[in-house]
């Protein structure tokens, strides 16, 4: 379980990814990379966070990251290397904190309305968005009812599963999902397979390369068994995902 303490962001952090350098640099753009490092060693991150901020292990083996204001307590596996969902912790704390590659200074946290988190669960027959809120007793629940439904027209009879980069109903597919999306809060996507045949992979890949404020406001992606688990299910492990 990972445990975040929020703060309002120090803009002046904003530019501060630029200065890293050496094996800090190499860690920073470990962590930001598309798709996500499997081979980012625990003892790369806790030098690199002892350089640009603080690192800390408790007696528990918990580890605790700082940065100015900020802070972020993870559990710290037996294995040598970080799991996805650790990468992507840390990359949304980095984000947080103003060291975003393309970081920009941001408002005060207090002077702008949350905005709804998003579920997006994604296949080849199209994607389903649901806004999620904060309940007052901490829990998640559905902000709407009726989400919303957006079809992937896909014509690949004659080329079977192969799939073309520049297939022009991908790319409008891709874009309705990344204009639905883009007024929103964090996200999460569920998708099934990996590689070419994971949209969710397609979808997170378009909108780094194409909205990059919007990719950054990604928080976890999420493999699953879209067939053989219910609306409710699904909806479950969306919200889990946010913490």
């Amino acid at each position: 379980m990972t445990h975040t303490t929020l703060e309002p962001r120090n803009a002046a952090a904003a530019n501060l990814n630029d200065a890293v350098t050496g094996l800090g640099r190499r860690t920073l753009d470990a962590i930001f990379r598309h798709p996500l490092s499997h081979n980012l060693a625990w003892r790369e991150v806790i030098t690199l966070f002892a350089g640009i901020g603080g690192a800390e292990e408790k007696h528990n083996g918990d580890l605790m990251f700082s940065l100015g204001a900020e802070r972020l307590s993870m559990k710290k596996a037996h294995d040598k290397n970080l799991g996805g969902s650790d990468v992507m912790d840390l990359r949304r704390f980095l984000i947080r904190a103003g060291w975003s590659p393309d970081a920009a200074p941001a408002l005060a946290a207090a002077t702008l309305p949350e905005p709804h988190r998003l579920i997006v669960v994604i296949d080849r027959g199209g994607a389903t968005i649901h806004r999620v809120e904060t309940l007052a007793d901490g829990a998640h629940g559905l902000a709407d009812e009726a989400p919303i439904h957006l079809p992937h027209h896909v014509e690949r009879t004659s080329r079977g599963d192969v799939r073309d980069e520049a297939d022009p109903n991908d790319e409008r597919f891709l874009g309705s999902v990344a204009a639905a999306v883009a007024d929103g809060g964090e996200i999460v996507i569920i998708g099934h397979g990996k590689g070419q045949s994971s949209e969710a992979d397609h979808l997170a890949a378009y909108l780094e390369g194409h909205h990059k404020q919007t990719y950054h406001r990604l928080v976890r992606q999420i493999v699953a068994d879209l067939a053989h688990l219910t609306p409710a299910q699904l909806l479950d492990l969306g919200r889990h995902a946010f913490g």
